[in-house]
């Protein structure tokens, strides 16, 4: 069946069931961001594969609302279907439509199962809003959830037990006067419970929803998941398990409770029918928890940074040799798995890796495949964005390299984002700030030229868990707010870009952590924060143009490499240690 053909069979069934427009969110009842086969129902309907996008039927059309990030992808990906994109930014957005479409009258339809209830909350004063699954009706052959087992993250990668992390959680129940708190982000869970799994690509996660009460811990999960020890592990813990389908019929068998939920982390679907029950909106506990990582914690990811910097080196020592013989995009990013998956700690990559060459680079999220991949050869810039799940950390990291020959205007591109990497990176704030308010600071060096680019500069990262990850987020877009506060023990990617349509992408990524400034200047104006760079890669200085850096960044650029070399040069062969001894060789000034 056609894209088009499946459109006609929704529209034919919005007008039978009184539809007015009818929404499909890219999103499953835990809200995760990537989603296994069964919920990729954007996909299906119209063979838009990206992370973000909201598309939206009227009986006789259909929009695609997506942000800059994936413009031109789905300018590709949409010609099929006859799907018209709508390119999301700040001041345009699907809800700005709902708003001026709609009124009290219009009924629009949408699967209460993905829809976050801080969503509905904002749709429900335009429309007449009802809970309508008619994607089910048009998908035949549905593929199943998965049934792949979990498993324990082994101890000696975390301080914190389940048991402690409980009682956390119930002290902050406790003060928000919580007699129950309701989980069903996927993240959360895994981190609550020190377990992971493989339900969703790139992401050690598995579904299952979390109930936690003053008394008891109830844990909802397909059965056939647990092995024998760890089923009987977990109830010896006093946790109780039940069945992962039973979860609303729990809940609705809750009587006057007063229950928290994280209404950016729960689908309206669940409180749908609540009675006697007072709902809490707050944020998670855990997000907090688990977003400040420990001392643990963050002696593993230095140690996860240097496996993944060596098979880093390894790869580009192997790709600079043998680069005459030509590859196209997608065999460089088997190769690069490769060279990640010998590590002893690598479970998976992260994220499907992103090999653009030249104008496949200025796709942000640009994914090569077997079939329609470019071949890297003759001059140009490639843009690799990669990173790997590891037991001990989450890695991610971006990087340029020069094919050939390379433009002066190229050149000029990339060193200004070296200097917008460097600007953040040296940046000292105040202990708690906004995040999204240091964006600015990041994009100063481009501002400067008129330049700008369509994503934030940098997202949270969890400990093996996903690779995006909240409340910490570094984008001007984002309303500043209490929810984004910096604390120690964070980690953000630090990513400035520039993308120029049908002709090259820049972007250079590092991952770092947030950390106390040690020595103060001062004492009588507050606590003070710097970011940490961790990871451990050199930048390629056949790109930059010195002229255009000033003393202090290449003195930065210098120490940066210092460290590059000190952490990564023990653990390389011979023809390995030579490329990176190159790599790193101090500039002069």
């Amino acid at each position: 069946m056609t894209y088009k053909q499946k459109i006609c069979l929704l529209q034919k069934s919005m007008i039978e069931n009184k539809i007015d427009i009818y929404i499909v969110l890219n999103s499953d009842p835990h809200l995760s961001e990537y989603l296994t086969q069964h919920y990729q129902c954007i996909s299906f309907m119209s063979g838009f594969k990206g992370s973000y996008g909201v598309l939206i039927f009227t009986h006789d059309k259909a929009f695609l609302w997506t942000d800059g990030r994936y413009w031109l992808q789905a300018q590709k990906e949409l010609k099929e279907s006859g799907v018209i994109l709508k390119k999301q930014d700040t001041n345009h957005t699907f809800k700005d439509w709902i708003k001026e479409y709609c009124n009290p009258q219009t009924t629009i339809g949408i699967d209460f199962k993905t829809l976050p209830l801080a969503l509905e909350n904002d749709l429900k004063k335009y429309c007449n809003l009802i809970h309508s699954d008619l994607i089910s009706k048009i998908w035949i052959n549905r593929p199943e959830l998965p049934t792949y087992s979990i498993y324990e993250h082994p101890k000696k990668f975390y301080s914190l037990s389940r048991e402690d992390k409980i009682i956390l959680i119930r002290k902050e129940m406790k003060r928000l006067r919580a007699d129950a708190h309701f989980i069903s982000s996927l993240d959360d869970i895994a981190w609550i419970l020190n377990l992971r799994g493989k339900d969703i690509e790139f992401n050690p996660l598995f579904f299952s929803f979390l109930l936690i009460t003053k008394q008891q811990i109830l844990f909802f999960i397909n059965p056939e998941k647990l092995n024998h020890f760890l089923k009987n592990k977990l109830q010896n813990e006093g946790i109780i398990l039940k069945n992962y389908e039973n979860i609303y019929k729990e809940l609705k068998n809750l009587k006057n409770t007063t229950l928290l939920i994280d209404p950016n982390k729960t689908t309206s679907f669940f409180l749908q029918d609540l009675k006697n029950i007072t709902i809490i909106q707050d944020l998670n506990p855990s997000t907090y928890l688990k977003s400040c990582k420990d001392e643990k914690e963050i002696s593993c990811i230095k140690k996860a940074m240097i496996e993944d910097g060596i098979a880093l080196c390894r790869f580009c020592s192997w790709f600079e040799e043998n680069i005459h013989l030509g590859f196209n995009e997608f065999e460089i990013g088997i190769k690069l798995s490769e060279f990640r998956s010998k590590s002893p700690y690598y479970i998976s990559d992260s994220f499907a890796n992103i090999v653009g060459f030249n104008a496949n680079g200025a796709i942000i999220h640009y994914k090569a495949d077997e079939k329609n991949s470019s071949l890297i050869k003759e001059n140009g810039l490639l843009l690799i964005d990669s990173g790997g799940q590891y037991l001990n950390g989450t890695t991610d990291i971006t990087r340029v390299f020069p094919i050939g020959k390379i433009s002066a205007k190229q050149k000029k591109d990339y060193t200004l984002i070296l200097k917008a990497l460097i600007s953040i990176s040296t940046t000292i704030f105040p202990k708690n700030i906004s995040m999204p308010l240091l964006d600015s600071i990041t994009r100063k060096p481009l501002w400067q030229q008129q330049i700008n680019y369509n994503h934030g500069s940098g997202h949270g990262v969890g400990y093996f868990l996903s690779v995006h990850e909240g409340p910490q987020n570094l984008s001007y877009t984002t309303m500043p707010s209490f929810k984004h506060q910096t604390k120690k023990g964070m980690i953000s990617s630090l990513e400035p870009g520039i993308y120029r349509k049908d002709k090259w992408g820049i972007r250079l990524e590092n991952l770092a952590i947030i950390l106390d400034v040690k020595k103060p200047k001062e004492q009588e104006f507050g606590d003070y924060l710097y970011f940490k760079t961790l990871t451990l890669f050199p930048f390629e200085k056949k790109c930059i143009d010195l002229k255009l850096l000033n003393s202090k960044e290449k003195k930065w650029l210098n120490d940066y490499h210092k460290e590059v070399y000190k952490k990564l040069h023990k653990k390389l062969q011979v023809k390995e240690l030579k490329w990176l001894k190159k790599k790193t060789a101090p500039i002069k000034f």
